[in-house]
C-alpha cells in the first residue's frame, strides 16, 4: 500500500468516525449525561424518539461531556437534527427539576407540529 492509499484510508476512517460521533444528535434525540453518584433518571417516556445515556465514569463517553460543555449532573439535552433545543440541568441537590419531563415533552410536541 503506497502513501496515497494510506492517506485515503485514513481520511475515510476519520470521516466515518466524525459522522458516527454526531449520531446521538440525529432527528429528535433525548440525551442524558449522568453518573452513578446522582439520582437515576429514566428515559422510558421518550422511547419513541432516539435516547442516549452517557455516563461520567465511562472513559469512552468523556469526549461527549467535553464537546457538550457539561457542567452539572445530571443534564438532559433535547436535540433535533443536530441542534440543541433545550438543556435541563440539575441543581445543587444533583436532581433535575420536577417538571423536566413536561418541558421536554412540550418541546418535542412543538418540533413535531413544525414538521407539518
Amino acid at each position: 500500500m503506497n502513501l496515497k492509499d494510506k492517506i485515503c484510508v485514513l481520511l475515510i476512517a476519520l470521516f466515518a468516525f466524525s459522522v458516527n460521533a454526531q449520531k446521538y444528535k440525529d432527528n429528535i434525540s433525548v440525551v442524558l449525561f449522568s453518573a452513578e453518584f446522582v439520582e437515576q433518571v429514566s428515559l422510558k417516556d421518550f422511547r419513541e424518539h432516539n435516547t442516549y445515556i452517557f455516563d461520567f465514569e465511562n472513559v469512552k463517553h468523556e469526549k461527549y461531556f467535553m464537546d457538550e460543555s457539561i457542567e452539572y449532573l445530571p443534564t438532559l439535552i433535547l436535540y433535533n437534527k443536530g441542534n440543541q433545543i433545550i438543556r435541563i440541568e440539575a441543581d445543587i441537590t444533583l436532581k433535575l427539576p420536577e417538571d423536566y419531563k413536561k418541558k421536554i415533552n412540550s418541546q418535542i410536541d412543538k418540533l413535531i407540529e413544525n414538521k407539518f
